[in-house]
């Protein structure tokens, strides 16, 4: 999601900024059309053509995007989580082909609701900078373990150097400042609801920070690339946002 430049309100925590966000969230997917349907690409590319496969989405949103991953891949299980109860509700109505649970990455009861392993494990649209920070490397810890030898793990985040979204001057800032702060900073994002504006924070990555949480919880294979975050061309590091494929080797 892009910064936004909606006034100050309430600042609240992810579930309820995305249970408010539900009835409006399809609208904002559509002014990254080209952007969502590169990254659908890319996860049917990783997939390899396999048949019968499991597919687990994590945070998966309304599941509007998921329906399109399963009408392409036709997985023999699919299953989805998300924290919001009101997406859950919206993806089951969109996607009744999947399994959907109101759970959130890192929670500890996530191995255990959904036991089986997976080929293929997505988690799009930058929903790891919504997972708490101290959650972040048990949540992908919990990922790794839910992979099969050899399942993919396709994801995006949004990219701190971003400036073909952010802009020059923004992403030339954030250089300086993690020179001082190396562990990066989150931004606000501000979604208005009827009379209230609702703010969430959301974290912003780097790609060596990417590269390094996924060597930290064992992932030994991954590409990580860019596209830009309208159109979906691949670009540089300062032309789009991040999105990885690490294999569970």
């Amino acid at each position: 999601m892009s910064k936004s430049s909606t006034p100050q309100g309430a600042s609240v925590s992810s579930r309820r900024f995305y249970d408010a966000y539900a009835g409006g969230y399809d609208t904002y997917l559509r002014r990254h059309d080209g952007y969502l349907l590169a990254v659908e690409k890319a996860i049917a590319e990783a997939a390899g053509g396999r048949s019968a496969i499991a597919l687990l989405d994590v945070g998966t949103g309304t599941g509007e995007r998921l329906r399109r991953l399963v009408a392409e891949l036709r997985p023999d299980r699919v299953v989805a989580i998300d924290e919001s109860p009101e997406m859950v509700a919206l993806a089951r109505r969109n996607c009744p082909a999947a399994e959907v649970r109101a759970l959130a990455l890192g929670d500890p009861r996530l191995p255990s609701a959904i036991p089986g392993a997976f080929d293929l494990v997505t988690c799009l649209s930058n929903v790891l900078g919504h997972v708490p920070r101290d959650l972040l490397v048990p949540g992908l810890r919990q990922i790794r373990g839910l992979l099969k030898p050899g399942g993919a793990f396709v994801f995006d985040v949004n990219n701190r150097y971003n400036a073909a979204s952010y802009g020059a001057f923004r992403v030339a800032r954030n250089v300086l400042r993690d020179c001082v702060l190396p562990g990066g900073q989150d931004f606000t994002a501000a979604y208005r609801a009827g009379d209230e504006v609702l703010r969430t924070r959301v974290r912003l990555f780097r790609a060596p920070e990417v590269a390094a949480l996924l060597r930290e919880v064992g992932f030994e294979s991954a590409h990580i690339g860019f596209r830009h975050y309208a159109t979906g061309e691949e670009r540089g590091r300062f032309g789009g946002s991040i999105v990885v494929k690490a294999v569970n080797v």
